[in-house]
């Protein structure tokens, strides 16, 4: 096991080395790894200023005004990403973020209502859900073969499973050190970083169809959920995805209180 363990991380070093050997692709693949690791930051402090905003209740709160308008929202954003240039769409998400979640640390350290906060994050939240889809949809145009392609998709794996580490590392050594606005400061320079990086990418879009009307876009929407329940695989996919969501949405609630309530720190 520990020789399989072993090979997978050679594996993905071996891919993440590739990749960074390509200007572009190394571009974009820490662009992703900046966003994510900013997004989870995110979450460890706004988990801390909902605790001490109303407790456990307050937390679960404010993870479901953030992640229900996001969700809801999510369907037809991404349809109206995909009719425009992905690099502008990963562009646009990480200049929101950064003004949003700056805005979050300026209302913090004024000592303004914390409602505030959570609006901001709720803005911060929603563009932040074609980021991942756009982001797969401009790997293959920066990539010049199949086996590229593949190292790129293990790569990102790679970074999205460091992020997880890296982001709450960084939020926990400046709650330790200052506050939760100066984790929305690291998270605001991480998104904009996300993005400048996206900006220096030499990316040539394929021709593209001149963009639908609204109600094309509502109606193509429509056609893919459709499609989705059409299709028993596809649906199971889709619900054990949900499934492992909610549990993690418990868990991140329930880490706050364990941290903070029965470990005091």
């Amino acid at each position: 096991m520990i020789r399989a363990v072993g090979r997978r991380l050679a594996e993905g070093g071996a891919a993440l080395a590739s990749n960074l050997r390509r200007p572009d692709l190394r571009r974009a693949q820490l662009s992703f790894g900046s966003a994510y690791a900013a997004e989870w930051a995110l979450i460890v402090a706004l988990g801390v200023v909902a605790f001490r905003d109303g407790g456990a209740t307050a937390v679960g709160i404010v993870a479901l005004i953030r992640f229900v308008p996001a969700g809801l929202v999510a369907p037809f954003a991404t349809a109206v990403a995909d009719r425009v240039r992905r690099d502008r769409v990963l562009i646009w998400v990480g200049v929101i973020r950064a003004v949003a979640v700056g805005a979050a640390a300026v209302v913090l350290a004024m000592d303004l209502s914390v409602v505030f906060v959570y609006v901001l994050a709720v803005i911060a939240t929603i563009p932040f859900t074609v980021f991942r889809p756009a982001h797969s949809a401009l790997l293959p145009a920066l990539c010049e073969t199949p086996t590229e392609l593949t190292a790129a998709n293990a790569s990102r794996g790679l970074l999205d499973s460091a992020s997880t580490l890296v982001g709450p590392l960084l939020a926990a050594l400046l709650l330790d050190l200052s506050g939760p606005e100066a984790v929305f400061v690291l998270t605001a320079g991480l998104s904009l970083w996300s993005a400048l990086l996206v900006s220096l990418i030499a990316y040539e879009p394929a021709p593209r169809e001149t963009p639908a009307a609204p109600i094309r876009i509502v109606a193509d929407t429509a056609e893919g959920l459709r499609a989705i329940a059409a299709q028993r695989d596809v649906a199971m996919l889709l619900g054990l995805g949900g499934v492992q969501a909610v549990t993690r949405g418990a868990l991140n609630v329930f880490t706050v209180v364990v941290a903070i309530e029965l470990l005091e720190t």
